[in-house]
């Protein structure tokens, strides 16, 4: 990987010329359970671009250019180390950093995050429409990820990723029934780091118990069933992912996990990577070639419903 900064200015302007895309990794620093690194999101993400870009580079020749992680979040989860920041802050200094490489000469960008709070997602657009503007071809691909985990079993590629992993190991089948709901540190991001990163995974993460039971928000658990009733599907859905999210924080003690990390494996997280990675590049693809623009964040209507985090009612609530 080449850390674009530390070319010189010339080489800098040159590589860019090229065409080939710029990684701008922006991801919190954050308590991940007492199995997984604090800068766990930072790390998966480098194990995402090295896979992004050689999808991407395969018939282009393009060289890894990335820049430093930097290090902010929205809505990180509670927890010693964690450290978070306003939406309006890290939209400010994602902008900051998206116009400095733009004027670098950047003609395409991509925005690589592995933080799911919706907020986050909804400070990092902030980029996506400012390169836009300057005529950037820029994505979030990682929103597409996080829109097929919200669909859950109703998306058809989320459905093909649950295969995928029972086929791996057979013996999580009951824990995947629940991974759509498996928002942080659990089976699905300890499998990941296992994967990228297995010596920053504590071996304790083996005799972790379960996640217990998270109960849903019960005005916003009901909003989802009735929205389901009168057919709006998609709307209910969101309102359930977001009341079981919700629930979690109610949790006491609260054990900064969900789900089963101690089922995780690193085959199973090299199976989760590859499937993730598929999304990832075809989401890329589209976006490059002109023929879609990034994705979306999920959930948006928390931004304006909590006045951009000057609320407290919904943070906290997902990774």
């Amino acid at each position: 990987m080449t850390a674009l900064l530390d070319l010189s200015h010339t080489a800098c302007r040159a590589a860019l010329a090229d065409g080939a895309p710029v990684f701008l990794p922006v991801n919190p620093v954050e308590y991940h359970g007492p199995h997984l690194s604090l800068h766990n999101d930072r790390l998966i993400t480098a194990g995402f671009i090295t896979d992004l870009h050689a999808r991407l580079a395969a018939d282009r020749g393009w060289p890894l250019l990335a820049v430093d992680d930097l290090e902010v979040g929205v809505d990180p989860v509670p927890g010693a180390g964690s450290r978070g920041q306003p939406l309006h802050v890290v939209a400010r200094l994602v902008r900051d950093a998206c116009d400095a490489l733009a004027d670098l000469g950047a003609r395409r960008v991509v925005l690589m995050t592995f933080h799911g709070s919706p907020r986050h997602s909804v400070a990092l657009e902030a980029g996506v429409r400012r390169l836009t503007r300057r005529g950037v071809r820029v994505v979030n691909p990682f929103n597409a990820v996080l829109h097929r985990m919200v669909r859950g079993p109703e998306d058809e590629h989320w459905g093909r990723v649950l295969e995928a992993a029972r086929e791996v190991d057979p013996g999580v089948a009951e824990a995947m029934a629940e991974l759509d709901f498996d928002y942080h540190a659990g089976l699905l991001e300890t499998s990941l780091a296992l994967h990228y990163a297995p010596d920053s995974v504590h071996e304790l993460h083996k005799d972790l118990p379960p996640c217990p039971p998270i109960p849903q928000v019960l005005p916003v658990g009901l909003a989802a069933r009735l929205f389901g009733a009168l057919g709006a599907r998609r709307l209910s859905r969101d309102l359930e992912f977001a009341s079981i999210g919700m629930g979690w924080y109610q949790l006491q003690p609260f054990p900064g996990y969900t789900g089963a990390p101690h089922l995780a494996t690193a085959a199973l997280g090299g199976a989760m990577a590859s499937m993730a990675v598929e999304i990832l590049h075809e989401t890329t693809e589209q976006v490059f070639a002109g023929a879609a623009a990034s994705p979306p964040p999920i959930l948006p209507w928390t931004a304006p419903l909590t006045l951009n985090g000057r609320l407290s009612t919904l943070q906290n609530w997902t990774d």
